[in-house]
């Protein structure tokens, strides 16, 4: 019969009754976990040994292998499984969600999605992918979608993918309505903010646009029309005047040229 199985360190939890209902299954038929790794194509010695343990929580596959190859109906256990991983969930940070009927956008749908796969005993991301591939009624979400969703990252893209999503989840068919208007009503309010982010956008390139046109506009008109020459008054020395044209005709800018005459008085030029 080999070594003696470990204690199971927490009998009353959840998972340790399930740990106790496969060792008394096993119990039952006299089978050695070497003869019930024979009886179960595709779960080893140690996976089986590992599942009875009561240190962690093995698949639903596990279970149910192991309940068939003690020829006893895997329902029971199954039960015991589902009790098991939710109770693991439950250790998980549930995030506040409203009811389904309730959901009016993006952060409501990704927090009650959350908590409906909480609900379902928290199944990877995996093993998702793998039952919607296997369903026939719904299409196929690979699992990187899958976490996407689940993490909040990304909102479902049809109303197909949720309802693939929900039977993955156990969701019966008739609970699915809800959750399809809760989706539309989402995606309504999606599609509202995107178009309005559009048209903000489009906004600011058509003033980015006339902006660049007037500077450019402003650039080219003021590059064809000469700056005016300012004219010296008449009486005025005529080396003087010579110099002040060098000035103009310069790449300076001189916004004020004031004559200033012997007597003190002062005079504009005149272009």
């Amino acid at each position: 019969m080999g070594r003696p199985e470990q204690p199971v360190s927490h009998p009353y939890r959840a998972l340790g009754r399930l740990a106790l209902g496969l060792r008394s299954t096993r119990h039952a038929t006299h089978l050695t976990y070497s003869e019930l790794a024979a009886r179960s194509p595709g779960f080893s010695r140690p996976t089986l040994q590992r599942a009875a343990s009561g240190k962690t929580l093995p698949t639903q596959e596990a279970v149910t292998a192991y309940a068939r190859a003690c020829d006893t109906d895997p329902g029971p256990l199954l039960a015991l499984w589902k009790a098991a991983a939710k109770e693991r969930a439950a250790g998980n940070l549930r995030k506040p969600a409203p009811a389904v009927r309730q959901i009016q956008d993006e952060a409501d749908m990704g927090a009650a999605l959350r908590n409906l796969h909480l609900d379902a005993g928290a199944p990877s991301c995996r093993e998702i992918e793998r039952r919607t591939r296997n369903s026939t009624d719904s299409i196929r979400v690979p699992r990187n979608t899958v976490h996407q969703i689940l993490s909040r990252q990304r909102f479902p893209s049809s109303r197909d993918q949720l309802r693939a999503l929900l039977a993955a989840l156990g969701v019966p068919l008739s609970g699915h309505e809800n959750w399809l208007r809760a989706w539309s009503r989402v995606n309504r309010r999606l599609q509202a903010d995107r178009r309005a982010t559009r048209a903000r956008r489009d906004k600011l390139q058509r003033r980015i646009t006339l902006t660049r046109m007037s500077a450019t506009y402003t650039a080219d008109l003021c590059g064809v029309m000469p700056a005016p020459r300012a004219q010296p008054p008449a009486g005025v020395d005529s080396t003087l005047s010579a110099w002040v044209s060098s000035l103009s005709s310069s790449s300076c800018q001189i916004s004020t040229i004031t004559f200033t005459a012997p007597d003190g008085t002062t005079t504009d030029p005149v272009p």
